[in-house]
């Protein structure tokens, strides 16, 4: 019997591997068009001020003009260069940690003690090898991960949203007249007791309208003791008469 072939993905383990170190060197040289993208904006315009994260205003337009004309040149948008300039303002050269990705950087950058930080990486539960992520980087500093579940099936879709609205009522009512205004929906819904109930009741003037059928003297006929039927009086110009039985 052939040994069994552990496989990742489609691939066999050993070209996973390959891949991996393939795409480390693919970060590695990424890490350094970023910085060197950063370092490029600041030589263009240095960042002035110092401490908290991208200044919204840096001393008038003449920043912003300049920046986006030099996004514009090389094909980037302006709020990437932006980004990359200040990242690179955070990080001076010396404090650049080889075989971490820009992206661990950017997410470091805003941390006081980021230059010691990072040459600590963290313990990886997974691997046993200490080494920095963008998902462990974010739990440091407070950001959220992608790591929330996203519900897939139809009780873990019907728990988020009662958990999104749980505490906001106009929430809840919002979501709630979007999903009636579909027929379908609708329909199933008005299926259950309760939720009928709960909405009759609140509909205006329900109870007062039931009142009304309630009490109300039938339109069509009146029966007497005799059994015969009669219609009730209509008026006319001419006064007023009974209507022959149909």
């Amino acid at each position: 019997m052939p040994p069994t072939v552990e496989m990742v993905g489609k691939v066999t383990r050993s070209r996973y591997d390959e891949l991996v170190a393939e795409s480390l060197d693919m970060v590695e040289e990424d890490t350094r068009c970023q910085f060197g993208f950063g370092d490029v904006a600041l030589e263009l315009e240095p960042l002035r001020g110092h401490g908290g994260h991208l200044p919204l205003d840096e001393g008038g337009q003449g920043v912003e003009e300049s920046l986006r004309r030099f996004a514009e040149e090389i094909g980037l948008s302006f709020y990437t260069v932006r980004t990359q300039r200040w990242v690179a303002a955070q990080w001076p050269a010396e404090h650049r940690q080889a075989g971490v990705s820009w992206e661990v950087h950017r997410i470091l950058a805003s941390v006081p003690d980021r230059f010691e930080l990072i040459g600590n990486p963290p313990l990886s539960e997974r691997t046993g090898r200490r080494r920095w992520s963008a998902e462990v980087a974010k739990k440091l500093v407070g950001w959220k991960t992608e790591e929330v579940l996203v519900p897939v099936t139809s009780q873990e879709k019907v728990a988020a949203i009662r958990e999104l609205a749980r505490d906001d009522e106009a929430v809840a009512a919002q979501v709630a007249t979007d999903f009636l205004r579909r027929p379908e929906v609708a329909f199933k819904a008005m299926r259950d007791p309760e939720a009928r109930e709960n909405v009759n009741e609140a509909t205006p003037n329900s109870k007062t309208t039931s009142s009304r059928r309630t009490t109300a003297t039938p339109s069509a006929s009146t029966r007497t003791g005799s059994g015969s039927t009669t219609r009730p009086a209509s008026s006319t110009a001419g006064g007023s008469r009974w209507s022959s039985p149909t």
